[in-house]
């Protein structure tokens, strides 16, 4: 039996950020605990409920423009002759924030069975950028897990039980995968 690891790739917003643009992916999943004081001692259990659900991923960006996809609420369309758009934090906006489903997928794992994925994550930028003859321009974005509207906040394994499948990015849900 071999440990699992490998090629994995991020997508998010409907788009796959490939592991060539990928520095790293780190998870941060973590059980809260509940402690009771008795006589006999303390005793810590799982609470069941999330203390930490994040994923940071630092990408190797071949444009500004890139950033569209990732943060489009921010981003402003150019207008022709122009080719490129912006992005603007604002401090005068009121609560604005990305969200999106964000799934983790070995690349080569031909289905899901072993994909990580966040139902709705509120993204959050670190951009600190060491401009220099050697480094290529980087971004950290932190997606901070949310519950979605049932409830559900983070999956590891398959999206379906029922059928092999995939995670579609561009329609952003589990689809069967065509085994023709």
């Amino acid at each position: 039996m071999s440990a699992l690891g490998g090629i994995a790739e991020v997508a998010i917003g409907g788009i796959t950020i490939p592991a060539s643009m990928l520095s790293e992916v780190a998870i941060d999943l973590t059980e809260g605990t509940r402690s009771r004081d008795t006589l006999a001692g303390t005793f810590t259990s799982p609470s069941g409920t999330l203390e930490t659900a994040t994923v940071t991923f630092t990408i190797y960006l071949p444009s500004i423009d890139y950033l569209k996809d990732i943060f489009p609420s921010r981003y402003n369309a150019p207008s022709a002759p122009q080719l490129t758009g912006n992005l603007i934090w604002d401090t005068q906006a009121c609560g604005l924030q990305d969200s999106s489903p964000v799934n983790i997928h070995y690349t080569c794992e031909p289905n899901d069975n072993n994909d990580m994925f966040i139902y709705n994550g509120r993204l959050q930028m670190n951009f600190s950028p060491t401009l220099n003859a050697t480094d290529d321009l980087m971004l950290e974005v932190i997606v901070h897990a949310q519950p979605d509207e049932n409830g559900r906040v983070y999956r590891l394994g398959t999206g379906d039980l029922t059928a092999v499948s995939i995670f579609d990015p561009e329609t952003q849900t589990t689809v069967p995968v065509d085994e023709s």
